[in-house]
């Protein structure tokens, strides 16, 4: 194996530790340190809890020949070690945000306010049931949320009765012969949550999409849809929570199925987006849709419950040092919003763990007959289906509300993202198809006198390159981009000679 992964356990927690099979115990020594602040002379390490197998020796010696394999248990007995809150990501990018703040309220636009002044009116922080309590160490503390690694930590780290771990099977109704009647189960909202903030830093990304929909789609009741990419970042607002930031939103061919829009579920561009943003060192942290408004204060409807749940189920990871299989999918819901005259509102969202695990055993589903509440599928012939028990009672309707996770929304004072442009004509619309005199158009408006990685700096510039220029080629510029490095000559010249 290329790979050895080695499990800490210390006073303060556990941690996964991946390192190369030819790691020595200066390597693993370090690692320790980076996570636990704990320097390599004091580190007590052992192969088992009591502290009877001291691992010792030179610390240029391979952690095999200290019976450390693939899949070891590592005891930290140091009692000031601690743990930080373990977020799923790659690699951050090297250019990070400044620390988010609430934007404030601004005032009711018009009807026919430009997209610019949707996106600034609608990011403001979603409202919470109530106002946030400040937490004894000088962090938020959720009055109806916890971040998922502080509720793991009172759980001493038990896994094993999540949500996510619940089958819900069904029985077989046996004629002469002994029935297992499936278990009643307990609907119940989920005390805590795997992303705590969403912050649109490329502000101007959301403003285009949201701008497209409500000035050109929205007067046809056509809707839109995409998938946000960025990473992840430790949430110092919360006790160990995670930031989603939204560096993109890439549109995929999509369609309208009755009042919504869907992708196309043959997308081809999809890899090689994917690809793009790996070179950049993003990854796809959610996807934004757009709607009409819903009945009075529904916040999901039943069949946008479904389809969150589902996306999650298919963004999911078990990558947690728990192994937990959980997702820190985002969806964005975008509506607009009676009580700020029509103007667009942003209101990210994800659903519980509960959803999840029932559409995957194929449990929940929906009806256009029921707006407010997501329905427990009927049973089958000789088909025994658990009974679920909503508010102490037997109920096949099940309120959305019980499964929506909110997540709060923020935007930087000022904007270091990571693209200095988003000037490039979107992919995948109708109405405005992408040509090749686009890129003569947006060279000549991007100043000469810019970085050359700079002037590349715009996600769909690089996503048109790969699909009509060379994917290769996309790559080498997304990774300039990335490191803010300059562009290849060569590279350069030829897209000097492309738009002259």
């Amino acid at each position: 194996m290329s790979n050895l992964t080695v499990r800490l356990t210390s006073p303060a927690g556990r941690s996964r530790i991946v390192l190369p099979n030819t790691a020595t115990l200066a390597d693993l020594q370090a690692e320790v340190k980076a996570r636990c602040g704990v320097e390599p002379e004091s580190q007590q390490l052992s192969l088992d809890r009591a502290g009877t197998q001291v691992i010792s020796g030179q610390a240029t010696q391979l952690l095999t020949q200290l019976g450390i394999a693939n899949g070891t248990e590592v005891h930290l007995s140091n009692r000031e070690a601690s743990i930080a809150g373990q977020v799923l990501t790659k690699t951050p990018v090297s250019v990070a945000p400044e620390e988010p703040v609430a934007k404030a309220s601004a005032p009711a636009p018009s009807a026919s306010a430009s997209s610019s002044s949707a996106v600034s009116s609608s990011a403001k922080p979603s409202p919470a049931p109530a106002a946030p309590a400040a937490a004894g160490d000088g962090k938020k503390a959720d009055p109806k949320f916890e971040t998922f690694d502080a509720f793991l930590r009172k759980r001493q780290y038990d896994v094993l009765a999540l949500p996510g771990n619940q089958k819900y099977v069904t029985g077989q109704i046996k004629r002469g012969g002994m029935m297992k009647i499936p278990p009643s189960v307990s609907i119940k909202q989920q005390p805590y949550r795997h992303v705590d903030t969403l912050s649109i830093i490329n502000v101007p990304e959301m403003e285009n999409f949201i701008g497209y929909w409500n000035g050109v789609l929205l007067e046809n009741a056509m809707q839109r849809t995409g998938f946000m990419y960025g990473y992840y970042l430790e949430d110092k607002n919360y006790d160990e929570g995670t930031r989603a930031i939204m560096e993109g939103i890439y549109e995929p061919s999509q369609e309208m199925v009755g009042e919504i829009a869907e992708p196309l579920t043959d997308d081809q561009e999809m890899s090689r987006v994917n690809r793009i943003a790996e070179a950049l060192g993003l990854e796809c942290i959610g996807w934004v849709f757009t709607s009409l408004p819903l009945e009075e204060d529904l916040l999901l409807s039943p069949e946008e419950v479904l389809r969150i749940a589902r996306l999650q189920n298919e963004h999911s990871t078990d990558a947690h040092f728990t192994r937990y299989v959980l997702s820190k999918f985002v969806t964005c819901a975008v509506r607009p919003d009676p009580a700020n005259n029509g103007a667009p509102s942003v209101n990210p969202f994800m659903v519980s763990e509960q959803a999840c695990a029932m559409l995957r055993d194929g449990i929940l589903s929906s009806a256009p007959s029921e707006r407010r509440a997501c329905l427990v599928r009927e049973a089958k012939p000789d088909e025994l289906i658990p009974d679920f028990v909503v508010e102490g009672r037997s109920d096949k309707k099940i309120a959305t509300d019980f499964f929506i996770v909110r997540v709060n929304d923020t935007a930087p004072k000022k904007h270091q993202r990571m693209f200095t442009h988003a000037d490039f004509p979107r992919e995948n619309r109708p109405t405005h198809p992408q040509r090749r005199e686009d890129l003569k158009k947006y060279f000549n408006k991007i100043p000469k006198s810019e970085p050359s990685w700079s002037r590349f700096a715009d996600f769909h510039l690089l996503l048109y390159i790969a699909k009509e220029i060379d994917v290769d080629t996309a790559v080498a510029i997304a990774e300039c981009v990335r490191d803010r490095k300059d562009i290849p000559e060569g590279v350069t010249f030829m897209f000097n000679e492309l738009t002259q």
